[in-house]
């Protein structure tokens, strides 16, 4: 029942392929024939949620057991919340539309402190209750991993555990415990989760009793002797048993939209401010070899078009040019771009900047952090204005349009003059920019001092001073050439709040979405006002957790989660900032003494090649590399029905042109430096219409037959799209269609058959309209509609024929024409059944 009402509520959303499911790679498993069922739960919307690497990792290592079955969950959209509240339909899974308390594990990503409230809204949905202390029985099991989980506390009462560090192998012990414990059939969650808690990297919050000092300040008190200090679980090795070579490929349009290889976790230039890389040492690169093996088989497995390298620090990667070298020579008719998201000019060697002047750009960042190098080597960013301004001046010269500039406001010991540093320091590279479209995105949030850093004890900027200095930087950062971009500092004071905060904040949460606080990490959807309320009502002043300073003796929250970083070097980078004292990076000196490393299993790991890249032999032209006579053009007829309604015509294409990759088959591409695939679709269908006859045209190899091509394209394409026929067409293209007869399945008596009849009746049926100038245009809709009959007491068959050079959609017909509402509307099912 709840599979059917939230089908059938899919036509009532936005961006219905949010929840669609059904894509390609993922995995479905009967639940009846395996040990283990664990939710993945991203609490974003699934444009965040599924570019997310970390979550295809979990997904792709679960799953390649056969005895357990991974399947996703993403936080709904408010009007897709408001319909489940509405019809009653709780957190279904996408693979299977399984409810959320139905799996034995729910695994919640804690990538972002302004996502809290969605965890809640996911639960509530589901009918689990919040506290972990009124979930009595042991499923299911709820546990958080990510960034996020390296404090705890503040959601400490919501969940049975937390992993503390990289997941890989943790989640397979975890489940592995699991399958045990269900198998001995004990039943006490308190049993299992002792078990848990001898997992590397598992912390269980209840063996862990919290207190406050007379200043409410919390610490912890660990509830058995051997179970006192969590330790952050390692991943020794980056290698091919831990990619995900065929992740999971979006239907919708997620903000990473590319096949994503990540070339190293971890970095070495230990920059004070930053607790990615505090928590991630050691770095830990993946081998050349490995890294053109997966993208072999990805972009196989895929189909994309871009790949983008992913890494703290892309340019510090050892083997970068050899690597480009490499990944350009495999791409062609396969891949556009490479995604160098940001270098440092002294890792711009000639056979790199000669390699990049090749790939079509994408986005290039620089971070400088602050405006001045006094405030630089603070917080040890070891980068000068020379290496900055030449860095720009480079990306600038191998085609980068747009180079944004990240800076912090804030920072320890900020002085005005780092303020006005900023203003300077971004019209300096302004003035490097040519004519046309270069330009400079500035980009500046308020610094969050975080957990496990140097920096974790340093008060947060107050509101007042944030806006204050927001200002001077508006008022200021005056040039053509430069776009001025900020976080909301009321954003950034509620995540500071939850960054450094304690147990104390879970009445805080809870408040919070109840007042109605969703997707805070949205400027859209982001309510200051009802986090205020929230403060006003469980007494949290939120000063306490950001703006007031934290002396040395002050216990942590966070003090019993080891990251492997020692408290003494800590103490020792703070005094270094103190006396602007820089340290060195560990990669290119000796080591710093950070403690991480034991140098048997926890060590870098780096893979440097000694050869330098050959680039002569690489074709940075057209990716085909066939003569135009090598293509016909081929005209496809399909289909396009059940969940594949829900597809936009822009997914669609994309989606086609993905399933061609994915099929092997060779295609004509346009010429140029942005080279586009020869395909083009009759028509762009309405989202939520089906189709029984759609057409597209393309050009392919002209050894193909027409039945290999249908063949293997309804190999790739996903349920719901199916071609149903494919042959030559001449080089003329196709007469427009005529009438268009349409199967409109309507809410049952949502119409009477007078009103179908009253409007036939009807010589001329006269609508006004504005065109795009602005004038008012009168429209015989009579005109448009050759017939509409009866084919049941709630079916319509709908003929309709083009008029003034254009097709009326049918529900069109049915508002203007019928008098349908718009719930009603919503609720109707059209199917084109034909054209001609």
């Amino acid at each position: 029942m709840h599979k059917q009402n939230y089908q059938d509520i899919l036509g009532l959303v936005q961006t219905p392929t949010r929840y669609a499911g059904n894509e390609i790679n993922a995995i479905k498993k009967d639940h009846r024939q395996v040990d283990l069922t664990f939710a993945l739960v991203f609490p974003d919307l699934y444009e965040i949620g599924t570019s997310h690497f970390g979550l295809q990792i979990l997904y792709s290592i679960l799953n390649r057991e056969p005895d357990i079955a991974a399947e996703r969950f993403f936080a709904p959209a408010p009007d897709m919340e408001a319909l489940m509240r509405q019809k009653n339909i709780p957190c279904l899974s996408m693979e299977s539309r399984t409810p959320l308390t139905e799996f034995d594990i729910i695994g919640v990503s804690l990538l972002y402190e302004l996502n809290f409230t969605n965890i809640l809204t996911l639960f509530s949905l589901s009918e689990i209750p919040f506290a972990a202390q009124e979930r009595e029985d042991a499923f299911p099991l709820i546990i958080g991993g990510g960034p996020c989980a390296f404090n705890p506390e503040p959601l400490a009462d919501f969940f049975d555990a937390f992993v503390i560090g990289d997941g890989e192998e943790a989640v397979l012990e975890i489940s592995r415990t699991v399958i045990r414990f269900k198998k001995q059939g004990d039943g006490k969650k308190t049993t299992l989760l002792k078990e848990l808690s001898a997992v590397s990297g598992v912390y269980v919050p209840q063996f862990f009793n919290a207190f406050f000092d007379e200043n409410c300040c919390q610490a912890v008190s660990a509830v058995y002797d051997d179970y006192t200090v969590v330790k952050r679980a390692f991943l020794p090795e980056l290698t091919m048993d831990n990619f995900p070579a065929a992740p999971i490929v979006p239907f919708g349009k997620p903000v990473h939209d590319r096949l994503r290889l990540e070339i190293a976790r971890g970095c070495t230039r230990g920059c004070r401010f930053c607790q990615a890389g505090m928590i991630y040492r050691p770095v830990r690169e993946r081998s050349l070899n490995d890294l053109v093996e997966i993208t072999h088989a990805s972009l196989a497995a895929t189909g994309y078009s871009d790949i983008s390298l992913l890494s703290l620090s892309t340019g510090d990667y050892s083997s970068l040019a050899e690597l480009m070298a490499r990944l350009m020579a495999i791409s062609h008719n396969q891949c556009n771009a490479i995604s160098l998201p940001s270098i440092r000019a002294e890792r711009l060697t000639p056979e790199l900047m000669n390699l990049i002047k090749t790939v079509r750009k994408t986005g290039f960042t620089i971070a400088p952090e602050a405006g001045t190098q006094r405030l630089r080597d603070i917080i040890n960013k070891n980068l000068t204005e020379e290496n900055i301004t030449e860095t720009v001046k480079n990306a600038f010269e191998l085609g980068w349009k747009h180079i944004k500039l990240y800076f912090m406001m804030g920072l320890p010991f900020e002085e005005p003059a780092d303020i006005q540093g900023i203003c300077d320091l971004s019209r300096h590279l302004a003035a490097t920019c040519a004519k046309g479209k270069q330009a400079i995105n500035v980009n500046v949030t308020p610094f969050i001092p975080k957990p496990h850093t140097p920096f974790q004890r340093h008060p947060q900027l107050t509101l007042e001073a944030t806006r204050e200095r927001l200002g001077y930087l508006k008022k200021n950062m005056s040039h053509p050439k430069t776009n001025l971009k900020w976080q909301d500092p009321l954003m950034s004071l509620v995540e500071g709040v939850f960054s450094r905060g304690d147990r104390q904040l879970s009445g805080l949460l809870t408040a919070a979405f109840e007042n109605g606080c969703r997707l805070d990490g949205w400027n859209d959807y982001f309510d200051f006002d009802k986090w205020q309320k929230a403060f006003d009502q469980t007494g949290i002043d939120p000063d306490f957790y950001t703006s007031r300073p934290r002396t040395l003796t002050e216990p942590l929250p966070w003090d019993h989660i080891d990251t492997g970083i020692s408290k003494r070097f800590l103490e020792k980078e703070w005094k270094n900032a103190v006396n602007q004292a820089t340290t060195p990076d560990c990669r290119d000196h000796d080591c710093t003494g950070c403690g991480v490393c034991d140098f048997k299993q926890i060590r870098p790991i780096l893979h440097q090649t000694p050869d330098s890249p050959s680039v002569s032999n690489i074709e940075t032209a057209a990716p085909s590399a066939l003569p135009d006579s090598a293509f016909v053009r081929y005209r496809i007829r399909f289909s396009k029905l059940e969940q594949a309604r829900f597809f936009g015509h822009l997914e669609l294409a994309t989606i086609v042109q993905r399933a061609v990759k994915r099929a092997g088959l060779t295609v004509k591409y346009s010429k140029g430096f942005n080279p586009a695939m020869r395909l083009a679709f009759d028509n762009a269908l309405p989202v939520g219409m089906e189709s029984e006859e759609e057409f597209f045209t393309i050009f392919l190899d002209r050894t193909l037959s027409a039945m290999a091509i249908q063949k293997k394209l309804n190999q790739q394409l996903p349920a719901g799209l199916t071609v149903i026929d494919c042959h030559l067409a001449g080089k003329k293209q196709p007469d427009p269609p005529g009438i268009c007869v349409y199967q409109v399945q309507l809410p049952a008596k949502a119409l009477e058959k007078s009103a179908v009849d009253e409007f036939l009746a009807q010589d001329t049926f006269m609508v006004e309209d504005l065109t795009k100038k602005g004038k008012i245009r009168k429209t015989d809709l009579r005109q448009a509609v050759a017939d509409i009959a009866w084919q049941g007491s709630d079916i319509l068959e709908m003929t309709l024929r083009p008029f003034d050079g254009r097709h009326l959609r049918p529900t069109a017909v049915l508002k203007q024409c019928l008098g349908l509402s718009d719930p009603a509307i919503g609720g109707t099912r059209i199917k084109k059944l034909r054209q001609g």
